[in-house]
């Protein structure tokens, strides 16, 4: 379901609306290849023979693709539920 969000409610949780939009797309991406990893072990744990000529099982489409959560949708909670933490690379300083 669509809702609007204030944008001060992201700025809680970050310096400014930027810095929290580039958290919440890197945790995206890392829930998406969570996600793909998980739908690979099920494809292979199926085996071929219940695939159709484009290497697509009908009923693992509806059962699992349809069901899984949109990865910018679980970063942004994460985000609001104050989850995720900003973690920036310390840099040594060379004489």
């Amino acid at each position: 379901m669509i809702r609007t969000l204030a944008l001060d409610e992201l700025d809680k949780h970050a310096d400014n609306i930027f810095e929290a939009i580039v958290i919440i797309a890197k945790r995206a991406r890392q829930i998406n290849e969570l996600q793909k990893r998980r739908i690979d072990a099920a494809t292979e744990a199926l085996g071929s023979s219940n695939y159709d000529d484009e290497g697509i099982s009908k009923n693992f489409v509806d059962n699992q693709y349809l069901k899984l959560p949109k990865p910018t949708e679980i970063a942004l909670q994460e985000m609001l539920e104050g989850k995720l933490a900003k973690k920036y690379p310390e840099f040594e300083e060379k004489d």
